[in-house]
């Protein structure tokens, strides 16, 4: 039977897949250029991580805070690196609106791991995650552990699935030129993050 743990977990996974930073904005940009299956997948992968990190925090808190404490600033550095590339490498290959046509090789599970790879180098989530848990009141209950992650799983589910549907039907008013055009924009914000990730590193 689900409990009240349950039910913060899902208020903790419907805030965590606000689709506001870069890897979000990944996930949308994938929706609104190549489909609603591309979007959903990426943003599972980002859900994933977000379940690992989430029950990371719950079970090894004490870790955790060392762990950031430590290894922070390389995390970012790699995250910015990342993003950095991956701007560079959308802004400088031609938009495909379908994958399919001219990749016979291309595979789902790709968007998936690349959602997960993202979100997964994004350690300093786990900040968040803590401070979640802090305003929601959670008992760290060996008992409750199943029940949390099922809840954040099913909060990230629920604000992506509402998500890529309205971007997807957004998508369909579109033109393909117009599509284009908002694909290399994404790409313009996911490099804007990356520089601004390291700028902030180095003239912090």
């Amino acid at each position: 039977m689900l409990n009240i743990t349950f039910f913060k977990g899902l208020t903790t996974g419907l805030i965590l897949s606000f689709p506001f930073g870069p890897v979000g904005f990944y996930c949308m940009e994938k929706a609104l250029t190549e489909g609603k299956r591309e979007g959903y997948v990426t943003a599972l992968g980002m859900v994933t991580s977000d379940v690992l990190y989430g029950l990371i925090a719950f079970l090894f808190v004490n870790i955790v805070d060392d762990f950031i404490f430590k290894y922070e600033i390389f995390c970012k550095i790699a995250v910015g690196v990342l993003l950095i590339l991956l701007g560079l490498k959308k802004l400088n290959t031609p938009v495909v609106l379908d994958k399919k046509i001219i990749n016979q090789d291309y595979n789902i599970f790709q968007d998936y791991f690349i959602g997960f790879g993202l979100a997964s180098l994004n350690i300093t989530g786990i900040v968040t995650i803590l401070a979640l848990y802090t305003l929601l009141g959670l008992v760290r209950d060996q008992d409750n552990y199943f029940h949390l992650a099922l809840g954040i799983a099913a909060g990230g589910v629920i604000s992506w699935f509402f998500t890529v549907n309205i971007i997807c039907a957004f998508r369909k008013k579109l033109t393909d030129d117009v599509l284009i055009k908002l694909s290399k924009f994404a790409s313009f914000v996911i490099l804007t993050f990356g520089i601004i990730t390291l700028g902030y590193i180095i003239f912090s």
